[in-house]
């Protein structure tokens, strides 16, 4: 494996791109987006972790990445993301992204209710040309349902980082931990 995908995969997962897809997304606090994609999706989804991409790697703080206090003082680029490492088998990008454009608000830029600032944004970070299509063309077929224009950025994932093990399966861990109230499955 390359440094470069080394530094884009978590390195939670057991990653076989021969069988696994990798889909990296930013719907505001990573928490509750990862609690309703393990809830939503069950076993069809091999691993979903928590973590943060698409900022500057000049505020790294190791070798594994940079944390979330650095990342909460809103000036990094990064924003908070769920991973999920998938088989196409037992879920599509289709599906997966269905469910992102209805469990958040993609019309609030740099935020999700009282959660503000730049890590909050709504974003999908594709592994590859061919998944950046298909965000692309998600995203022009959920415009048409929101009354106001989707803001979420649709790019190709450039670095991504674990958040410290404290993060993964946080509302697992913690049933009455804090769940973003914007967080919930729309009937849309």
């Amino acid at each position: 494996m390359s440094t470069n995908s080394i530094n884009k995969i978590s390195k939670l997962l057991n990653y076989n791109p021969s069988t696994d897809s990798i889909i990296t997304l930013a719907a505001g606090c990573y928490w509750g987006v990862e609690h309703h994609y393990r809830k939503h999706f069950q076993d069809r989804l091999k691993h979903v972790v928590v973590g943060f991409a698409n900022g500057n790697d000049s505020f790294k703080t190791s070798d594994d990445g940079i944390t979330y206090k650095r990342v909460t003082g809103g000036d990094t680029g990064f924003a908070e993301v769920v991973q999920i490492q998938y088989n196409k088998k037992d879920v599509t990008l289709d599906e997966l992204l269905d469910f992102f454009f209805r469990l958040h608000d993609p019309t609030t830029k740099n935020r999700q209710g009282g959660d503000i600032g730049t890590q909050y944004r709504s974003g999908i970070f594709a592994s590859n040309e061919e998944d950046l299509k298909i965000a692309q063309a998600s995203k022009n077929k959920w415009q048409p349902k929101w009354n106001n224009q989707i803001s979420t950025e649709v790019e190709l994932l450039r670095n991504y980082y674990d958040a410290d093990e404290y993060h993964q399966k946080y509302l697992i861990k913690n049933p009455e931990g804090y769940a973003c109230p914007a967080h919930y499955v729309r009937d849309i």
